[in-house]
């Protein structure tokens, strides 16, 4: 009998719940089941599928629960090596499947074997216990005339703990009279099973609040990291990003972690654990065989260096008494690390209550490490290559109008992208309209205020270790005849059109320098500065302004590598704070015309008479960022449907 409907939302329940929570599962972890009514298949979360974005179509595999069982009738599978052996199991896993989509998981002997709803989890309380007291702590939290759960060992995953939890369950069975329904796996994860979803997700939630219960009265408080400044923090993160471009020849993302489980490593006993090696599989596969502990930012390079050439490098670097960073190759591995890293920080909290922790052995470490299924399980979370990838940007005015435009232009080609604005709803929405979340950061900042542009910036720096390509797009019109133009407006113009881009540039500039990678800066200026419009005397001379600025900037910042340019829009008036109807009002008033008339008037000037959108100017500042521009700089590229041409 195939998968029926409601076993499938049974799935997709347990699957969300425990998905949904970053103190069960973390980055790809963990496992779910549901077999048939009759048991004869099963739908199984597919190998490196979050488990909260499992649905009806997708991120879940079946299988025939008899030709999967059918692997322990297989006796050669012990006689061979490592590799070989596992790739086999996967073939005959593979064999198994009869619907859904992906790949099954390692795990789906151990779910078949179960009963019929399997929750797998790395719980941080039950690992805590797991890398920790282990076998002693379960006879302390099993209430009085239970059953206790099934303790394994720490065995390599996949087939190995499938075959020794089969035989330690069959043992178990005889002494107690049924089979195990909680299974705790040292330096591994929790297992329980059920007949049904709801029954299954109070048995595994029970099951972790009394391990929380068991910890929470002796756990050493959180400690509170010492505050960085600025330059301690930038000079961090050139020494982390430059010692990994030598070692892999591309900079990083980079991170320095606030989570407060984190915060405190670098000043506790908890920093040498990390650094003599992981906890679980899944650290090893997020955060690498061990993370580096140096004890000052000048000793960092020397530490990090060598163990970047490791076949599990560290994603986590701590500097005694100054924080812990996080690496990684793009965004979301960076947000992966955290998760994993942060949940081994909280573990080992909890654990040096009752004794402290344990690290998984020499050997298991190198089995996981050199295992194909964490390596697909890694893979997964790349993605396709993009003009941008890698790189890390910041946009001004990013709220609206072209600023926003371009920022979820330069998201789509594949840049990490902070969306600065004065307006924080704004620039919030902006950021969640994205198309990927962990690309995106909303910041306040107003372009004013040097204060409040350097903090930005450090929170950027902060966040993704680093600034590549910067873009000003923060801008206002105010719309008034010469002799009738106040004084202030003329001032707010000049302050943020001209001091904006100013402030923002130099900001960026001086991280770039110290990063010494090159970088690129685009200033959204407009025809306008090259052409200038009547009644628009602040807006002409600022945006004629910014195209000098570049000019400059670009002479000066040649020899580091910044390349400088300059996107001259037309009239965009999609999502436009500019074209509100206040000005578009005036812009009738000047031209004769009904305020309807005023957009196909502009766009009738054209020479392509085409409107143009937010995506045109995207496009254009992406190409300017990106390596096929490598040998542009000081230019402004026109993007107006042909209207101005540039002399």
């Amino acid at each position: 009998m195939a998968i029926d409907k409601e076993s499938l939302a049974q799935l997709i329940e347990i699957s969300r719940r425990v998905g949904a929570d970053p103190d069960y599962v973390q980055a790809g972890g963990g496992n779910t089941s549901v077999k048939s009514p009759d048991g004869g298949t099963m739908a199984v979360k597919a190998s490196g599928t979050a488990l909260a974005s499992i649905s009806e179509s997708a991120g879940w595999v079946e299988l025939q629960v008899g030709a999967v069982l059918s692997i322990f009738d297989r006796p050669d599978l012990s006689r061979l090596p490592a590799n070989e052996r596992e790739a086999r199991v996967l073939q005959h896993l593979t064999s198994a499947v009869v619907g859904g989509e992906g790949r099954p998981s390692v795990e789906s002997a151990l779910h078949a074997m179960l009963g019929r709803v399997v929750i797998h989890t790395h719980p941080v309380a039950a690992n805590a216990l797991n890398c920790g007291p282990g076998l002693q702590a379960l006879g302390e939290i099993t209430p009085p005339g239970e059953l206790p759960p099934l303790w394994i060992p720490y065995t390599d995953p996949g087939w190995c703990l499938a075959t020794a939890v089969r035989s330690a369950a069959e043992a178990y069975r005889q002494k107690h009279g049924c089979p195990p329904s909680v299974i705790f796996m040292e330096n591994h994860g929790l297992l329980v099973s059920a007949p049904e979803a709801r029954q299954c997700l109070a048995l595994h939630n029970d099951w972790v609040a009394s391990c929380e219960r068991y910890f929470a009265p002796h756990a050493p408080p959180l400690r509170t990291a010492p505050p960085m400044d600025s330059s301690t923090l930038r000079a961090v993160m050139v020494a982390l990003r430059g010692a990994w471009r030598e070692a892999r020849g591309v900079a990083p993302f980079a991170r320095v972690s606030n989570d407060p489980e984190l915060a405190g490593v670098a000043s506790s006993d908890a920093a040498e654990t990390l650094a003599a090696g992981s906890l679980t599989p899944d650290h090893i596969v997020y955060t690498g065989a061990h993370a580096v502990l140096a004890e000052s930012l000048e000793d960092l390079p020397a530490k990090l260096r060598p163990a970047l050439s490791e076949k599990a490098p560290p994603r986590v670097a701590v500097i005694r008494n100054v924080g812990t960073f996080l690496l990684a190759e793009d965004a979301v591995k960076l947000d992966a690390a955290e998760a994993l890293a942060r949940a081994a920080a909280k573990i080992l909290r909890l654990a040096a209550s009752r004794g402290g922790a344990h690290n998984l052995s020499p050997s298991s470490a190198d089995f996981i490490i050199n295992w194909e299924a964490e390596h697909y399980r890694a893979r997964l979370l790349d993605r396709a290559p993009a003009s941008l990838a890698g790189k890390v940007a910041v946009v001004t005015g990013a709220a609206s109008g072209l600023g926003y435009g371009v920022a979820q232009g330069l998201v789509e080609a594949g840049a990490a992208v902070a969306f600065c604005d004065i307006d924080d709803p704004g620039s919030a929405a902006a950021a969640a309209a994205s198309t990927d979340p962990h690309r995106t950061l909303p910041l306040h900042m107003d372009v004013t205020d040097e204060n409040s542009v350097a903090a930005a910036f450090d929170r950027v720096v902060g966040r993704w270790g680093g600034v590549d390509i910067i873009v000003c797009a923060a801008g206002i019109a105010p719309p008034y005849d010469l002799v009738d133009l106040p004084v202030d407006q003329w001032r707010s113009a000049l302050e943020i059109n001209l001091t904006g881009y100013f402030l923002a540039a130099r900001e960026a500039a001086r991280i770039m320098r110290a990063q010494g990678d090159g970088g690129a800066m685009v200033m959204l200026s407009s025809k306008t500065g090259l052409d200038a419009s009547k009644a628009n005397s602040a807006y002409n001379a600022t945006k004629a302004g910014e195209l000098h600025l570049m000019r400059g900037w670009a002479l000066e910042l040649g020899p580091n590598g910044i390349r400088v340019n300059a996107v001259a829009p037309g009239n965009v008036f999609e999502g436009s704070k500019i074209w509100n109807p206040e000005y578009i009002e005036m812009a009738a008033r000047k031209k004769g015309i009904k305020p309807e008339e005023v957009i196909p008037y502009y766009n009738s000037l054209t020479a392509l008479k085409r409107e143009i959108k937010r995506s045109d100017v995207a496009a254009a500042v992406v190409f300017l960022c990106s390596d096929a521009a490598r040998c542009i700089t000081g230019q402004t590229l026109v993007v107006d449907s042909g209207q101005v041409m540039v002399r």
